[in-house]
């Protein structure tokens, strides 16, 4: 892997927005500085970790293509993308790879992510020796999170770029794992050692983060009205996102004992842990910043609100390069005929109109990355051989909460966790990586049998050159 000599800074003023409540992150940012000066100050460090979150929020990663934009249309939700010959997402809707649209959005991708996880190294290559510049405990949050954002961003490289961790895959190559920054090319690692130094980055962020961190296991302050300053951590790469993440991690290798004591850590006590489930009245509005355990933000970039708006609004959009749910697919989706007319989910996420298009996002704040539902999921699929009752329980927990009946306990277990990503994940670009770790070989609503060939991104050209 090539990694970049050249470090990009962008304006951060937008994110004091985010952080008026928080003195560690009330920095007076710079437009542009320069490296030999960067980390003389703690607020240079600031700069650059807030810049990791900029850079997240971006069109081309968690801003669209990550989310609802390239991911879920591997997950083929949007159905009116092939009767659009012109559509942005045309030949990716057929997984056509190579095609040339498509190909910029995947090299585009994975230059993104490895610009983002350079900016992570330049942090932690360097922090150490400075540790002395730090007041309060901004020492422990600003490595800890450098360190939890590098191993997010890896493992979402290898979800895309390697087939999924198994006895027969493991040891095949994965990505490069890039831990320093340098200049010097970084070769591939397998799979599983990847996964390895993904779990120990995240290891070492949650001992430095648990002590003290608001979104921790030690904070004393219960704050049932999800104060600010509670909501504001939550778009930062907090302790229990960590946590979720080492679930997700812990899952994706099949270790579900591991698996399942990172969900019991922040699904056994709300209070505590601050992540709680919306109620109908609230839903609409507050479903993101009350199960939200980290997304990113909006407000970060200006333009990600119009970027939304240009996908999703039928009176303003592109006409192009629009994603439609039709009604018909969005009645099956969530299950109308069968009960599922009374989804919060359903009334509230859709605009069942003859433009059918999601509203998930109009008055949210940011699009959630990890969530409280895919917690109860996990446990859900943990538990589903060793202790079904469980596993039933974690199930009908997130139907109860989405204003759905409790299933019987003849259900088919298996079966309702898929429905239930399904329902859940929409414009979030949870779907196709579910669809891949489970190893379907149909994809809902997709014609032809999908393997690898679908399922793995190739890296760019000159990555291949480099690795063969």
């Amino acid at each position: 892997m090539k990694t970049y000599t050249k470090i990009l800074f962008v304006t951060l003023s937008t994110v004091l927005l985010l952080s008026s409540c928080n003195k560690w992150l009330d920095i007076s940012p710079k437009s542009s500085l320069k490296k030999e000066d960067l980390f003389k100050t703690e607020g240079g460090y600031l700069n650059v970790l807030n810049g990791v979150y900029i850079g997240m929020v971006n069109d081309r990663l968690y801003g669209q293509e990550l989310t609802y934009g390239f991911m879920d249309v591997l997950a083929q939700y949007y159905n009116n993308i092939p009767s659009t010959p012109l559509h942005k997402y045309a030949n990716a809707s057929k997984y056509n790879y190579e095609e040339t649209a498509t190909k910029g959005i995947i090299t585009n991708i994975w230059n993104s992510m490895y610009n983002n996880i350079a900016n992570c190294n330049v942090i932690l290559d360097n922090i150490d020796a400075d540790k002395d510049i730090f007041t309060d405990n901004n020492y422990n949050r600003v490595k800890g999170e450098a360190l939890a954002l590098r191993a997010f961003m890896h493992f979402d490289l290898l979800r895309m770029f390697a087939p999924s961790y198994g006895t027969t895959t493991k040891n095949l190559p994965g990505i490069p794992y890039v831990d320093k920054f340098t200049n010097v090319r970084i070769p591939f690692s397998s799979i599983d050692a990847v996964c390895t130094r993904i779990k120990q980055d995240l290891l070492a962020a949650r001992e430095l983060l648990k002590e003290f961190d608001l979104m921790g296991p030690v904070d004393k302050t219960v704050d049932g009205s999800l104060s600010y300053t509670v909501a504001d951590r939550k778009a930062w790469f907090n302790y229990y996102a960590a946590t979720a993440l080492l679930a997700r991690l812990s899952l994706y290798m099949g270790d579900k004992v591991a698996a399942l004591g990172y969900v019991d850590e922040i699904t056994t006590d709300h209070a505590k842990t601050k992540i709680s489930w919306s109620q109908q009245t609230q839903f609409y509005y507050y479903f993101y910043s009350r199960e939200r355990i980290f997304g990113v933000f909006m407000v970060i970039d200006p333009y990600m609100k119009s970027k939304v708006t240009d996908y999703f609004d039928i009176a303003s959009a592109n006409n192009n390069n629009i994603l439609k749910v039709s009604i018909q697919r969005t009645m099956e989706l969530y299950e109308t005929s069968s009960g599922g007319a009374s989804d919060w989910r359903y009334l509230d996420w859709m605009s069942k109109t003859d433009d059918n298009y999601i509203t998930k996002f109009n008055t949210l704040s940011g699009i959630p990355v990890l969530k409280l539902a895919e917690m109860y999921l996990i446990g859900a699929e943990c538990t589903i051989d060793s202790d079904p009752v469980k596993s039933l329980e974690y199930l009908n927990t997130i139907r109860t909460n989405r204003g759905l009946p409790a299933l019987p306990s003849n259900a088919v277990l298996s079966d309702e966790i898929h429905k239930e990503y399904v329902k859940e994940f929409l414009g979030e670009g949870q779907l196709f990586y579910f669809f891949k770790r489970k190893g379907y070989g149909n994809i809902p609503y997709w014609g032809t049998a999908v393997d690898n060939k679908e399922y793995v991104l190739p890296v760019p050209d000159k990555e291949k050159e480099f690795n063969n």
